[in-house]
This record gives C-alpha cells, sequence and structure tokens, in this order.
C-alpha cells in the first residue's frame, strides 16, 4: 500500500494532467497547430475495450479511447483544414450491433467532408458490417481476412454439470418467454426460446445483408450467398468484392506520410499533460474544481449502463466492470431535477436489467424528473428487462434498429447448493424462530408453498412491470401484455409494436432533448460531473483490496450476475443471458 501511494504521488508530481469535466456531446476538441506541420492523415485504432464514455477518474493523461471521444474526434478531423485523409483501423471492434451502427454513423458523416478507409485486420460479422455500413473504401490485411459466415446466438446450458455437482436452480418465470434462468434448468433450447431467439435473429440477419449490399453496391442475393460461402481470405475478399485492396497498417502509413507533407498523425486530439503550480495542485487536493461553466444552462446526459443493484455505487475500482446502483442514481436523478441549469435530460441505457425492486425505484424518479423537465432515453446496445423498465418512464425513447430490448417479465428463484456440498464432506445444521425463517437459505430448496408464494410475489411484480410500461408508453394493458411475456425484441421490432419511438443514436436523443427544451444551441455533458481526485483515490483505497477482486469478477461475468442478485433478492427483471449475437 505505502509502495502504491508513493508511486501515485510521484506520478501526480511529475505526470499529472487532468482530464475536462465538460464532455459535451457536440463540441469540437482544439484544432491542430498550423505549425506543427503541413496537411496530414490521421489515424484512429479500434482495439480492446472501448467504454462509452471518458473514465472521470482518469486523472494521469488524457482520457482513454471511449465511444463519445472517438465520434468527437472523428467530427473534429472530418472539419480540421489539415487533416486530408481518414484511416480507421480496425482490429477488434469491442461493441454490440447497436454501438456499433452509432460508430459507423459517425465514419459515415466523416465520410461526406474527408477521404475515409477502413483497414481490417481479421474482421468477424460485426466489424465487417460496421466497415461496410459506413466506410467508401475497404482494405484487408494480407494475413487477416473477412469472417463473414453469419449471425448466431447460443447458450451453454449447464443442467447436467449442476446435477452432477449435486447443485439445484430451484428457478421461476413470469412470462412465456422470459428464459434468463433456462440454462441452469435444461440442457437445451425450449420451444419458446428458440421461436424468439430465432425471430430476432433474423430480423438483425436482414439488416446485416441489407447493410453490406447498399455500402459494397451489391445484391442482396449476391450477399446471401457470400455469407453462406464465408469465410475469405483477404485476397478471396478482394475477389468477391467485399473490400477494395489488401495493404499491411506499415504500408499504409509509409504511402500516406510520403503522401502528405504533415505525416501521419496516431494521437489525433491528444493533448499534452498539464503542467502545474503549487496552488493548483493544492486546489486539486482540496476538492475545489467549480467552474463558471457549471452554472450554465445544458443538457444532462446520465449514464444508465450494466447490471442494476439495489443500494449505493462504493466507486468501483478503476478496471471494475460498470454496474447501476438504485440510490445513487436515484440521487443524480433528483439533483438533474433540482438544477436550473439542467434544461433537459438523456438517459443513456445499456443495461440488461437486473434487480426489479430497483428498477422499479429507478422508474419511479425518472417519472418524477419527467414531470419536471423533459427527459429522452437513448438505447444503446441493450436495454432490456429491467433497462427497458426504466427508459418506458421517458418521455421519447431512442433505439437503432439492431438494439436489443423488450424483455418485459421476471425471473426469480434461488441456487440451493447443499447436496453438492455434501459430497464433499459439508453437511448443514442449524436452528430457526419460524417455520420460514430458512427459506432463502441455499441449503435447502424452496417447499411447495414457499415456491407457490414466491411464485405469486413474481407474478405481482410482473403485472407492476406491465402497468409501469403502459403508464409511461401511454398503451392499454392489453396491448403491453401482447409484447411482453419476457420477449426479446429487435429495436426495428420494439418500434412496430410502439416500445420505442424513433430509430437513432445518442446524437439524435441530444436533439430531441433540445427541441423538448426548446434550445437548440444547448451543451450536452455526462451528469453528475466527475468528481475530484482525491473523491476518486479515496474511494478505491476505502474499500477492502479482496472486496475489489471479488465483486469486479463478480460484476464481469454475466454468468455469475444471476447468483450474485439472487443471493439479495429473488425477484429479477433480468435480460436472457442467452442474447449475444456475433
Amino acid at each position: 500500500m505505502k509502495r502504491t501511494l508513493l508511486h501515485i504521488l510521484w506520478l501526480l508530481f511529475c505526470t499529472l494532467s487532468v482530464a475536462g469535466c465538460d464532455l459535451d456531446m457536440e463540441s469540437l476538441e482544439d484544432s491542430m497547430d498550423p505549425e506543427d506541420g503541413g496537411p496530414v492523415a490521421v489515424v484512429f485504432h479500434l482495439d480492446g475495450d472501448m467504454p462509452e464514455f471518458d473514465d472521470p477518474g482518469a486523472m494521469f493523461g488524457p482520457p482513454g479511447p471511449t465511444q463519445q471521444r472517438l465520434l468527437r474526434l472523428l467530427k473534429k478531423a472530418s472539419r480540421d483544414l489539415l487533416v486530408q485523409e481518414i484511416v480507421i483501423h480496425v482490429h477488434a471492434l469491442p461493441t454490440g450491433w447497436a454501438r456499433a451502427a452509432e460508430i459507423a454513423d459517425g465514419i459515415s458523416k466523416a465520410a461526406k467532408h474527408k477521404p475515409v478507409t477502413c483497414l481490417l485486420e481479421s474482421a468477424d460479422n460485426l466489424t465487417y458490417w460496421m466497415a461496410a455500413r459506413a466506410c467508401p473504401r475497404i482494405l484487408a490485411a494480407p494475413a487477416g481476412g473477412v469472417d463473414l459466415i453469419g449471425l448466431s446466438m447460443e447458450t451453454v446450458y449447464l443442467r447436467e454439470m449442476l446435477d452432477a455437482l449435486g447443485i439445484e436452480a430451484d428457478m421461476m418465470s413470469v412470462g412465456r418467454y422470459k428464459n434468463a434462468a433456462e440454462n441452469l434448468l435444461r440442457n437445451d433450447m425450449s420451444p419458446d426460446a428458440r421461436e424468439a431467439s430465432q425471430s430476432l435473429l433474423d430480423d438483425l440477419s436482414f439488416f446485416f445483408i441489407a447493410d453490406i449490399a447498399k455500402g459494397r453496391k451489391l445484391d442482396k442475393k449476391k450477399v446471401k450467398d457470400l455469407v453462406d460461402g464465408g469465410p475469405y481470405t483477404a485476397a478471396a475478399a478482394k475477389k468477391k468484392g467485399l473490400v477494395d485492396d489488401i495493404s499491411t497498417l506499415a504500408a499504409l502509413m509509409h504511402a500516406l506520410g510520403a503522401k502528405y507533407e504533415g505525416g501521419v498523425v496516431t494521437d489525433y486530439g491528444r493533448t499534452p499533460p498539464k503542467e502545474m503550480d503549487l496552488a493548483e495542485l493544492l486546489k486539486l487536493f482540496s476538492g475545489d474544481t467549480s467552474s463558471p461553466a457549471d452554472d450554465e444552462p445544458r443538457i444532462a446526459i446520465i449514464p444508465v449502463i450494466g447490471t442494476i443493484n439495489s443500494g449505493i455505487d462504493q466507486g468501483g475500482f478503476p478496471g471494475s466492470s460498470e454496474a447501476v446502483y438504485d440510490i445513487t442514481l436515484i440521487e443524480n436523478l433528483m439533483a438533474a431535477g433540482d438544477d436550473e441549469a439542467v434544461k433537459a435530460v438523456v438517459l443513456r441505457i445499456d443495461s440488461p436489467g437486473g434487480s426489479a425492486l430497483a428498477s422499479d425505484n429507478i422508474w419511479e424518479a425518472v417519472s418524477a424528473l419527467a414531470r419536471k423537465k423533459p427527459v429522452v432515453a437513448s438505447m444503446g446496445d441493450v436495454a432490456a428487462s429491467g433497462g427497458y423498465y426504466i427508459a418506458s418512464a421517458a418521455e421519447v425513447i431512442f433505439a437503432q434498429e439492431t438494439t436489443i430490448t423488450g424483455s418485459i417479465g421476471v425471473v426469480g428463484g434461488k441456487i440451493v447448493i447443499a447436496n453438492g456440498l455434501s459430497r464433499i464432506g459439508i453437511h448443514r445444521d442449524g436452528v430457526e424462530t419460524a417455520e420460514r425463517a430458512g427459506m432463502m437459505s441455499p441449503m435447502r430448496p424452496f417447499t411447495d408453498d414457499e415456491r407457490k408464494d414466491v411464485l405469486a410475489s413474481m407474478q405481482h411484480i410482473y403485472q407492476l412491470f406491465v402497468r409501469r410500461v403502459a403508464q409511461g408508453r401511454d398503451l392499454k394493458k392489453e396491448d403491453v401484455l401482447a409484447v411482453a411475456e419476457g420477449r426479446v425484441w429487435s429495436g426495428k421490432q420494439a418500434k412496430e409494436h410502439h416500445l420505442v419511438d424513433r430509430f437513432g443514436g445518442l446524437s439524435d436523443a441530444i436533439d430531441q432533448a433540445r427541441k423538448l427544451a426548446k434550445a437548440p444551441g444547448l451543451k450536452a455533458s455526462v451528469y453528475p460531473p466527475p468528481k475530484t481526485f482525491m473523491e476518486v483515490l479515496g474511494e478505491a483505497f476505502s474499500q477492502d483490496p479482496e472486496a475489489r477482486v471479488l465483486s469486479s469478477f463478480a460484476e464481469g461475468r454475466l454468468a455469475l450476475q444471476l447468483h450474485a442478485l439472487l443471493s439479495r433478492e429473488p425477484v429479477l427483471a433480468l435480460c436472457p443471458v442467452s442474447v449475444n449475437v456475433r
């Protein structure tokens, strides 16, 4: 610990730079200094993890690659007089289908102003679809290829393994298609799950084929045949018209370097570390980071990203997965409602759901906020179950056609491990003060009466979920029930069923919020403002190190989230774990 603190202090004094608090989605960062050289080509690299927003705790050096930063820099580069050409080097696209569509839209907009080339190292379905949809010119690496093989969804079923281990999943669900726990109860896909999954996949596949055909100027039938015949080497992909040429990154950069006087810029938009005097350092430590800009009218962007939990966000350690905590989010929603500078709110939702109780608490807070000022929901890759629950309280809901949403239903129960433990010599015994005192113990299954009561509670929550959606969406209860039952929909299907209002990304939702606020010039920024360095540091070191590791491990694996959530409450509004389309 002492060594770590010394290292942090050394970095603080020697290389400290402070990330800006304003994450305006529309503003452009400072243009390049003409004294830096002549015309240039800019290369953006897409690889590895890409969160949506800049990390407010990134105190050392500029913020890392995030989706919103990439989109801002693409917009800036497309208008920069020194930038003559843009290259998107894609090694891996770490997003889902909806966020990939937003990135593609950003690239397409840039391509209207500057020549844009996408260089693909080894493209899977998602990566190639994004490139074909957005890039006027596509190159493939000679050692790579295009794995154009069609979309699939699959789930790993654990029932036989659990039986072998003596573990029982005492689970129930409300909703014909609510199969979030199905992989624990079966060894294969149920007919209902197969029906819903096939419908969703067919809808996504339609856009997959159509967008590739449009982008590459090919007949849809030919693209379908190409998908059935994949994968392809780089040479084969060029022959089939899937890419325009073959090149290594080094060869492309050498060619661009020779072509432009200013050469190739690979860190476009990066600002040097800010030198700080003692007064600024003391101000940072004191937490005094107020700015006159804090009072300027704005659109507040409130992220709702990750599994939904009850409780307070204790401040994740750097590298931990994103999660939503109802008390913390409600506090942020209330603060935005009371903040006179906030004229409208955009909820950026990318969540498979989680706690039904927490989702309902947040729904109420969003509804209360919407009675005070405009609230718009923007759906990312997934806004399902509890994620949709929250979105339904917004005035207008935006989704991409490839967003995964809906899943109006609940699942509940517990994991029983007594038999498994007994096989290795661990046994359970104890005393109780009431007949049902051990009802939620993982050491025994529910009795028939207990299971009946748990199911009744789940049905009550399901009906509440349906009423909330009907109220928020101004629909009849029967209409919501017709598209509920835990079924997952694509954004296109959801719009057809009036579960969402419009197609578009975060920027479109921000524009709509401006219209509702009747203030077209308002800036948009993440709300609340980032924490100070000392707040981030204090939260990180206030947690027990072992707890930080275990929390990060559990939150980062969806297969463990069900068990982790059930250990706190028996009824969940959680999207089926099988929704993973590649």
